[in-house]
């Protein structure tokens, strides 16, 4: 039970990444990403025996943060994918880890549109010309592909998750 635990939690960090670079690419989260986080962290939490309440809490956090990131969605402040994918995530970090993760996103995302938006001020180097994922980043008024920032910023908040300490005392 404990490889069949740890091989599920290695999902979390590679199903983010990915999705961080599926969204640079092609500025788009599919909702299987969102989707395979959500499943996986009902799996593992009934495989390691969470508590009820406990996954009750996280279910709570993950659904009260895309009732927030759809009304972002809804002003247009951010992408539809980016609001699920935070969302699930957030069932992963629980209570504990909600407020280091929404404010180091914020953070990310703030360098994120900075840097993009000073590329986009740059004529596009030649070497890029032609590769359709540069185009897309390089174009003016186009979105800022912020599955990157929640990625990052969920990647930096995992360790200090319940999942580091339930592993570390199998």
């Amino acid at each position: 039970m404990n490889i069949v635990a740890a091989l599920l939690s290695a999902v979390f960090p590679i199903v983010v990444t990915v999705a961080a670079c599926y969204d640079l690419l092609t500025m788009q989260i599919p909702n299987r990403f969102p989707a395979a986080l959500a499943i996986v962290f009902v799996a593992l939490a009934l495989l390691i025996g969470l508590p009820l309440p406990t996954i009750g809490l996280h279910v709570v956090v993950g659904i009260g943060l895309l009732v927030g990131t759809f009304a972002l969605f809804a002003f247009g402040y951010l992408g539809g994918g980016d609001a699920k994918l935070a969302s699930a995530i957030a069932l992963w970090l629980g209570i504990e880890q909600a407020l280091p993760f929404l404010i180091l996103t914020a953070l990310f995302g703030g360098a994120l549109s900075l840097a993009i938006l000073s590329f986009r001020s740059l004529p596009l180097p030649g070497f890029m010309l032609g590769w359709t994922p540069a185009q897309r980043l390089h174009e003016k008024g186009a979105g800022i592909p912020y599955g990157v920032a929640i990625a990052a910023a969920a990647l930096m908040v995992f360790p200090d998750t319940l999942w580091f300490t339930v592993f570390a005392s199998m």
